[in-house]
């Protein structure tokens, strides 16, 4: 009886072990796709921060310059060259295959009636298209345009360009838009992780943008 019960103290003792170990290999599966989205998560989280800095300061920077040059068809820059300039400020953002730049020239109404001589309507706010260029492979629209409302503008900012038939003049003679897009593609798998475990595709398909009026 004596060498008996030893045997059986130790064989409950390593079933122990094992159920144990099974527990752990089991939390481990479970929390470890958890470690390694919070992980990829904090590296793509950070470099999308950093885009989106840069595509701001470009946006700012972009406007500034374009909105002191009158025309931008013969003066020191034109909306191309421009254009061109943010690009290559860009890095280590690719923005003429993963982004898209657009430069908006926005005249005031120049006169209360339209000129029937005229081939733009200047008694109304307008687009300057000789001013106005746009660069860029990835497919996406911008908030400017003929046919939107106030032209792409705030209501506000466009009542400032219409005709003041009391002072004979617009508020401002014109405004500057520029806007910065870029698709973000994360560099970890934390898509294809989130969307297997979580069926949450994070940062999927991201197109983030920063628009700068002047």
């Amino acid at each position: 009886m004596n060498k008996t019960k030893p045997t059986i103290l130790r064989t409950c003792y390593g079933c122990g072990l094992l159920n144990e170990r099974g527990i752990a290999v089991l939390e481990l599966a479970i929390i470890l796709p958890v470690l390694l989205l919070i992980t990829f998560a904090i590296i793509d989280f950070g470099r999308l921060f950093q885009a989106r800095l840069i595509l701001t300061n470009l946006a700012r920077e972009g406007g500034s310059i374009a909105s002191r040059e009158r025309d931008l068809a013969t003066g020191t820059y034109t909306a191309a060259d421009l254009i061109t300039m943010l690009q290559n400020g860009a890095f280590p953002l690719n923005l003429e295959s993963s982004g898209h730049i657009y430069i908006w020239k926005i005249k005031a109404a120049e006169r209360e009636k339209d000129d029937p001589k005229t081939a733009i309507d200047e008694s109304k706010p307008y687009i300057d298209n000789d001013n106005s260029d746009d660069s860029g492979s990835l497919a996406v629209q911008s908030s400017i345009g003929s046919n939107k409302t106030y032209l792409g503008l705030t209501d506000e900012i466009y009542s400032h360009l219409e005709f003041d038939t009391a002072n004979q003049t617009a508020d401002i003679s014109e405004v500057t838009v520029v806007e910065v897009f870029y698709r973000f593609t994360p560099v970890t798998p934390i898509i294809s992780i989130s969307q297997t475990f979580f069926n949450t595709p994070l940062l999927n398909n991201m197109v983030i943008s920063s628009k700068a009026v002047f």
